[in-house]
């Protein structure tokens, strides 16, 4: 008999409460045994699931957005133990490429139904701490845009409000000096922003053609040259649409995969994990392969 783990967070406006009680009643109802609790800190949900984990369980389910997906996939990094995702936050990264959907009973599905797949995780150490993600790891401007774009904006607004403070921000847009050191080899490069990614989809519906696979041992690097807001526009759709590694047609975009990178700025940038600001560079981020367990929908 499958044991699982249902968590989620009090959030204003949001009914996790009443989420996490019928996530359980329905995987109860299918005859698996189900412990849950609704906590009120991020800091909750990953003892929490860590505390799963050491009593045996086979699941632990994370009702919420990126930030609570975030806790249990950090407790959950180099166990057994399979994750599965109620998707109810703002972006919801993770749901979104492993296909899960936005209605609770068809995502309790996928948890009872799907495929049970293990994928790698990025670790990323950041003023003297390690942090797991598993989509993306973002420096520059992307996470300066997640630490202007408030609850109350997100819980107006949903997807809206990453837009808004997008558009708000833009004028931020500028290439700095970034020193980065991929597996070894140092190059520098003048930069706006730059993604390591684990996943393909790194924002809402944007995809690049160039595959990024979650369990290939490899981080993808996206480093892109934008010297203002206009540039930074175009340069994304290059971004978006480059097929090969290495330097793009126009020359604004440089990609690579690498098992471990080094990244030093100056001045100093923000840093991101799948939504979540954990910091500033200097970062080393390495790869973790095969360090988690999801459930996605099947084919």
């Amino acid at each position: 008999m499958t044991h699982a783990l249902v968590l989620g967070r009090r959030r204003p406006g949001r009914k996790i409460g009443q989420a996490v009680r019928e996530t359980q009643g329905r995987l109860e109802a299918a005859g698996w045994t189900v412990d849950a609790a609704v906590v009120g800190r991020k800091s909750a949900l990953r003892r929490h699931a860590a505390r799963g984990v050491e009593s045996g369980v086979d699941v632990v389910v994370a009702v919420g957005g990126d930030g609570a997906v975030l806790q249990v996939v950090n407790a959950l990094a180099e166990t057994k133990v399979a994750l599965g995702i109620i998707p109810l936050g703002t972006g919801n990264l993770l749901a979104g490429n492993l296909r899960i959907p936005h209605r609770l009973d068809r995502a309790v599905d996928v948890i009872l139904n799907g495929r049970h797949r293990r994928i790698d995780l990025g670790r990323v150490r950041v003023g003297g701490k390690d942090h797991d993600f598993a989509v993306a790891c973002g420096v520059g401007f992307d996470a300066r845009v997640m630490q202007a774009t408030g609850p109350v904006e997100k819980r107006r607004l949903g997807k809206v409000a990453y837009v808004a403070q997008t558009i708000s921000q833009a004028r931020h847009v500028r290439d700095v000096k970034h020193d980065i050191t991929l597996d070894g080899a140092h190059s520098t490069a003048k930069a706006a922003q730059v993604f390591i990614a684990n996943f393909g989809q790194i924002g809402s519906l944007i995809k690049p053609r160039q595959e990024i696979q979650p369990d290939d041992g490899l981080l993808d690097v996206i480093i892109i040259r934008a010297p203002g807001p206009l540039r930074g526009l175009f340069a994304g759709l290059e971004a978006l649409s480059q097929r090969d590694l290495g330097i793009s047609a126009a020359g604004h975009v440089i990609r690579a995969r690498a098992r471990e990178v080094r990244i030093e700025t100056k001045p100093e940038r923000l840093v991101e994990t799948d939504g979540s600001v954990v910091g500033i560079t200097p970062i080393v981020v390495s790869i973790l392969p095969g360090a988690l367990t999801v459930i996605e929908r099947g084919p």
